[in-house]
């Protein structure tokens, strides 16, 4: 059996759990108070209120969904109990009926969203339960990490408005994501026979490149951000505060997950899971492996390209120059990250043509779009959900050397990070736009959506027709 490599971060984790976990959360909690502090004007309300959303829109339905059955009919009772007291907690805010004890209701649109989550989270649990039940920490990480940086965020004057609630939601996705990431790196290195302490040490060391990714993205987004409403130079006060909350929720999200693996009881059974979702997934891919060869999957790649040029002639391209300034940088920073010109040309490819045709999608229907930024706020989502599973395409394309066979393995493993991702990220914004007062959420979690579905369907062709013109 090969040993999984083990770099110097998730090594230093695994064998100093303890250590790690309490630094970080001690001098996050430190920089939150001392932010609120030094701020004022209501900066510790508000991050107490961000804190509590957070928590309720992102951690209870992880938490929830961890804890949920394997299936069958005890899946779907439990299900129906969270979905009971989920409609009772809403008849109370609404008035409907009183409590038998004087105690605050929660907000009605809380209780609502969360409920989407959770559903979401169980709708999702034959391609991901495993990684639910051994990520859960990374919801935990993820808040803290934001709640300690939006301190900083306070000190620095962005914590209000439009720039700050784009952090913050970015932030808590790309600390879930990590943490996600690391699960699902480890339920593989489990399930192929590695103990768990070094599996659980791989797991954080092969996290860093799309954790890497990620915030590379982020700095991209706020550059681009800061450049355009800052009359055309960069202010590095935004981006350095928007780099730094989320490297606090990935710092926290990496080590909590990492810390909690290594000192679960997990046994067998994780593996066992593993192998069982991986036979899952197989059988249900097998009509789509039959029906996408790779001329069938280059005819559609040339289709939708037809698409995108009409929709590009049709709704036009939002603020073409910059969006064409972000794709390049997002390839160039793909490519540090990654290592693989590869990867990043399918991100940028697939990037571009799920954003022009969710503009002309949306045109369609009637639904306005996002303002610019908060356009490219969403596509920095995306392009983090593509970062998690074009890494696992390009890792598939080191083992396997039949395109069909690659583009299977690489789902198996990455559409389960894609999709909690997307999830993780419609959440964020909702708990951003709820906690921060930020008016063009709603319309940047439409389009959000509509470009990670986009990219969903774009993605296995794209990549079928590469693996197979390059012969990966």
């Amino acid at each position: 059996m090969r040993e999984a490599p083990v770099g110097l971060v998730g090594a230093f984790v695994a064998e100093r759990p303890y250590l790690s976990i309490g630094v970080l959360a001690p001098g996050l909690a430190a920089l939150a108070i001392v932010g609120a502090r030094q701020a004022g004007g209501g900066a510790g309300e508000t991050i107490a209120v961000l804190a509590l959303t957070a928590a309720a829109l992102l951690i209870a339905p992880m938490a929830i969904a961890a804890a949920a059955p394997r299936g069958g009919l005890a899946l779907g009772g439990f299900a129906a109990l969270v979905f009971a007291i989920a409609i009772g907690l809403t008849a109370l805010d609404a008035g409907m009926i009183r409590a038998p004890f004087d105690a605050p209701s929660p907000p009605r649109a809380l209780v609502m969203a969360a409920c989407a989550y959770f559903a979401f989270l169980i709708a999702l649990a034959p391609l991901a339960r495993n990684v639910t039940r051994l990520g859960v920490l990374a919801s935990f990480g993820a808040v803290l990490g934001v709640a300690g940086a939006a301190g900083y965020l306070a000190l620095e004057g962005v914590l209000g408005g439009a720039t700050g609630a784009v952090a913050v939601a970015l932030a808590l996705t790309i600390g879930i994501g990590t943490g996600v990431n690391v699960a699902a790196d480890f339920s593989n290195f489990f399930a192929e026979g590695q103990n768990r302490r070094r599996a659980a040490a791989a797991a954080g060391h092969s996290a860093v490149a799309s954790s890497a990714f990620a915030l590379m993205a982020l700095v991209v987004f706020f550059a681009v951000h800061s450049f355009t409403i800052n009359a055309g130079s960069v202010d590095w006060r935004i981006v350095w505060a928007g780099f730094t909350a989320s490297a606090a929720a990935v710092g926290t999200g990496l080590v909590a997950v990492v810390g909690g693996l290594v000192l679960s009881d997990i046994n067998e059974r994780a593996a066992l899971d593993e192998n069982r979702r991986r036979q899952w997934f197989t059988a249900r891919w097998r009509p789509l492996r039959l029906a996408l060869p790779a001329t069938t999957a280059l005819a559609a790649i040339a289709i939708a390209g037809i698409f995108v040029v009409i929709a590009a002639f049709e709704v036009g391209v939002a603020a073409p120059i910059r969006f064409a300034v972000f794709i390049l940088l997002l390839c160039v920073a793909a490519s540090l990250a990654f290592v693989s010109a590869r990867t990043s040309t399918l991100i940028a490819t697939v990037l571009t043509a799920s954003a022009i045709l969710a503009d002309y999608v949306l045109a369609l229907v009637g639904v306005a779009g996002p303002a610019t930024e908060d356009r490219f706020a969403a596509l920095t989502l995306g392009a983090v959900a593509l970062g998690a599973l074009t890494v696992s395409w390009r890792d598939a394309g080191e083992t396997w050397r039949n395109a069909r066979d690659i583009v299977e393995n690489a789902l198996s493993d990455g559409l389960r990070r894609y999709l909690f991702i997307v999830g993780a990220g419609a959440a964020s914004l909702f708990a951003a736009m709820y906690a921060l007062q930020w008016p063009g959420a709603l319309s940047t979690i439409i389009y959000f959506l509509t470009v990670a579905l986009i990219g969903l369907i774009l993605a296995p062709p794209a990549m079928t027709a590469m693996s197979a013109r390059l012969r990966v």
